[in-house]
């Protein structure tokens, strides 16, 4: 070794039952080797230098992928009111605030987060110093400021923009600033005072405009999109990821398996929202007349093979980041298989964001990972019992 070279540390979880993310079945008595960052071999046979790893005895537990959440605000602490919370801040208050709330969703075992929406570059900031790894936590994959119609659902987090020349103004803006990808509003939200979901806000040619810019740059758009007319134009114009599609019916369901349009239902926030005693009366009406259809959504989308990611919109109004569980389950009860649930949360959350180095246990991939000591596939429940964390081959 020459003066001055870094030693990479090896770990070897031995002896596990793995659940690696892609394959559809467990494999018994495993040993995963990694090296770095990254996991090096899977194998049924141990290495011959076993004594220079670091060895974890995994014998009767379960290793799987570390999970994805594709749909969070890391600047809002989930509860009723959130954004009352940082709307008087400063930017750096608010990034603290954002890097807490990763933490804590890191500790879940909640290894990687697509934040879809915050002010400026509270956020951004805060990817790149974990990137540069000057601070631990989750890999965050970031659209910083939304781009959202004046006045439009929330314009407190995004950039306002009326027309598709200003659209493509602040698309730019956005992507100069190092966005990962970029979010458009295409519909109104439940928790705007004097919108309704099912409205249409960025119009069809607003949409196109943003799309046009992000390709220019090989990024990919994400949609807020509740109301079908808001749904089908981002169909129209090939946006990558509908978010919540709540009143999505089978034709846009269908055009979305047939574009292999990515759908993030974030179905936990409405319920909670659907329930609480502490949030407005007319957000809490709205949230009512949604909870059938939403579900019914979901459960139409699980029978048409669309593919669907996990993502829960933690940080929104009365949506801790422990919620993440919560989603799962509900996402079985809609007809997903244990094994499709856990998919959704680890390899096909990983291609839906645009980060195919994550999201599976196989040689070459980014070491994130989860031990734990009952079978997922028996109860996913047991997903948000105590558990044993790797991010980026570190022990959590």
């Amino acid at each position: 070794m020459m003066k001055g070279e870094k030693v990479m540390k090896k770990v070897l979880l031995k002896n596990g039952n793995l659940i690696d993310g892609t394959t559809d079945s467990i494999r018994n008595n495993m040993n995963i080797l990694i090296h770095g960052k990254n996991i090096q071999e899977v194998s049924e046979e141990l290495p011959s230098d076993i004594n220079d790893y670091e060895v974890i005895d995994c014998t009767d537990k379960y290793i799987l992928p570390g999970l994805i959440d594709c749909h969070v605000h890391l600047v809002w602490d989930g509860s009723a009111n959130p954004q009352e919370i940082i709307k008087d801040q400063t930017d750096e208050g608010i990034s603290l605030d954002a890097y807490r709330h990763a933490m804590d969703t890191l500790k879940l075992g909640v290894t990687t987060v697509r934040d879809l929406g915050a002010p400026r570059r509270t956020v951004l900031e805060l990817r790149n110093k974990i990137d540069a790894g000057k601070l631990l936590g989750p890999t965050v994959v970031c659209s910083g400021p939304p781009i959202v119609m004046t006045g439009g659902h929330v314009n407190n987090l995004g950039y306002e923009s009326d027309g598709k020349d200003e659209v493509r103004k602040n698309t730019r803006k956005v992507l100069k600033e190092g966005s990962d990808l970029i979010k458009v509003m295409a519909t109104g939200g439940i928790y705007t005072e004097g919108e309704e979901p099912g409205s249409v806000q960025l119009n069809l040619d607003e949409l196109s405009a943003a799309k046009e810019e992000a390709l220019k740059k090989n990024k990919k758009v994400a949609a807020h999109a509740d109301g079908i007319e808001g749904i089908m134009n981002c169909l129209e114009v090939g946006i990558d990821t509908i978010e919540h599609a709540i009143y999505a019916d089978r034709q846009a369901l269908e055009i979305m398996r047939n574009q292999e349009t990515y759908l993030v239902p974030t179905m936990k926030v409405m319920r909670q929202l659907a329930t609480s005693p502490y949030i407005p009366e007319w957000a809490l009406v709205k949230a009512k007349e949604v909870i059938g259809p939403h579900f019914e959504m979901l459960k139409q989308a699980v029978d048409l093979n669309v593919k669907i990611a996990t993502g829960t919109d933690c940080g929104s109004p009365e949506t801790p980041p422990e919620l993440y569980f919560d989603e799962l389950l509900i996402m079985e009860e809609a007809g997903m298989t244990p094994m499709e649930v856990i998919k959704a949360s680890t390899s096909v959350a990983a291609e839906c964001i645009d980060r195919k180095e994550l999201g599976a246990i196989t040689a070459g991939k980014v070491a994130d990972v989860i031990i734990i000591d009952k079978n997922p596939l028996d109860n996913l429940a047991v997903l948000k019992e105590e558990k044993v964390i790797l991010k980026n081959g570190l022990i959590i």
